[in-house]
């Protein structure tokens, strides 16, 4: 037997070994329509902005010192990153209870919810911008709503305002962390919840420390894929939010259509991609080390 043990683990382990091959076309794919772009960008970064072009070929730090120092380009960050932690947090809080709702129902009841969370993700962003757009001024439905039902004595517009941009940034971003919680949900034993109840632990006490715990994966990862997704969202932020509000998205599109400094829309565009990738290594980093202390 302990002869024919390496031959047998040799005769299994071949044939995952062959299915290797079968990843270079998406490799390929993904280098190609990922990775070329990404190289094209940064190189992009490095070029100067002449007054009378879009650019000239050189290897400057320019665009980098520009982007660093002047306060107008340090604000769009600031304002870009407070955006994305803020609809990141409110899209987790909103998309957990809503799992946990549709995790605790059965049949079609939970059919017809998932259903409504999948509303969002067939609606394009144009039409969600105008759906908001119709919803926060002073003669939209929130203000109707709210003076009809006495709640409020006078009209509001909510529109061009942070919480505007929040909320519509949450509404496109709400269905991914939703499935993303729910699937995580799925996999936690019910009966968990019902032996904490039975030994004398309340619901509150059951939810922070048997529930969350158990789906704090799906959380952190929800969190980190809103975060993503808001800091590349600028249409919405810009149609819902303030004129003040500048993201750094708005700032590449503007250097790029408006002022055609291709070079600095570049380097904003790479400083965009460290973020994120630094946000996705950290988060990634603290869910490990968790893991490890729990082990």
């Amino acid at each position: 037997m302990t002869q024919l043990a390496p031959v047998t683990r040799a005769r299994l382990g071949s044939p995952l070994r062959g299915t290797r091959w079968l990843l270079l076309p998406a490799v390929a794919f993904i280098l190609i329509v990922f990775g070329w772009p990404l190289v094209y960008l940064v190189r992009m970064s490095f070029n100067l902005h002449p007054p009378d072009g879009i650019y000239v070929v050189a290897w400057s730090l320019q665009n980098y010192v520009t982007l660093l120092t002047d306060p107008l380009h340090l604000r769009a960050i600031g304002t870009t990153v407070y955006i994305s932690l803020v609809t990141a947090f409110v899209t987790v809080l909103a998309a957990f209870f809503f799992a946990q709702f549709v995790w605790m129902r059965e049949g079609k009841m939970r059919m017809v919810l998932l259903a409504v969370a999948l509303g969002p993700m067939l609606v394009s962003e144009i039409s969600v911008i105008i759906g908001w757009r119709i919803f926060f001024p002073t003669n939209g439905l929130l203000s109707f709503a709210l003076v009809s039902s006495g709640l409020s004595d006078t009209k509001i517009n909510l529109l061009s305002t942070q919480t505007a941009a929040v909320v519509g940034l949450s509404y496109i971003s709400m269905p991914y962390c939703f499935f993303t919680i729910l699937s995580v949900l799925n996999g936690i034993d019910r009966n968990l919840l019902t032996a904490s109840g039975d030994l004398g632990a309340s619901p509150l006490r059951t939810f922070f420390n048997v529930l969350v715990p158990l789906a704090k994966g799906g959380i952190a990862a929800a969190f980190t894929q809103a975060f993503v997704f808001t800091m590349g969202i600028y249409a919405t932020t810009n149609a819902l939010g303030p004129d003040s509000l500048w993201t750094m998205g708005y700032e590449i599109q503007r250097q790029m259509l408006t002022r055609r400094d291709w070079p600095l829309a570049s380097a904003i565009a790479v400083v965009l991609v460290v973020i994120i990738a630094a946000a996705v290594l950290a988060a990634q980093w603290l869910r490990h080390r968790k893991g490890s202390r729990h082990a």
